[in-house]
């Protein structure tokens, strides 16, 4: 299972260039919300509903970016391909249906103390 060498150029070409409008995507929030704080009404630029779908496909990006490294180097050190393809598929499931665990967080933490 492991790639051969032009088809891990493509997906490494991929991955960068996720990786930089993911970080073009994260500075244009930033700076929506930096103006959006400054302004009397409270919205930047950006609509607030174009805000909140861009914030979504943020998470979605980050996770492909993340995603698409971790196969990379998972694919060349074969013992860490399933684990790491289960942590992707739990982050995945976790993003798009955050009520599939029927107990919260603070519900496990608390007997601890934490």
């Amino acid at each position: 299972m492991k790639m051969n060498e032009g088809m891990e150029k493509v997906v490494d070409i991929i991955t960068e260039i996720l990786a930089f409008f993911t970080v073009a995507l994260i500075v244009l929030l930033y700076v929506n919300s930096y103006v959006a704080g400054r302004a009397a009404d409270g919205v930047g630029f950006i609509p607030a509903k174009a805000t909140q779908v861009l914030k979504t496909v943020r998470e979605i990006a980050i996770l492909l970016v993340v995603g698409l490294a971790g196969l990379q180097f998972s694919l060349k050190h074969l013992f860490l391909f399933i684990p790491y393809a289960l942590l992707v598929a739990a982050a995945v499931i976790f993003m798009f249906f955050p009520n599939v665990l029927p107990v919260s967080v603070k519900d496990v933490l608390m007997p601890f103390g934490i």
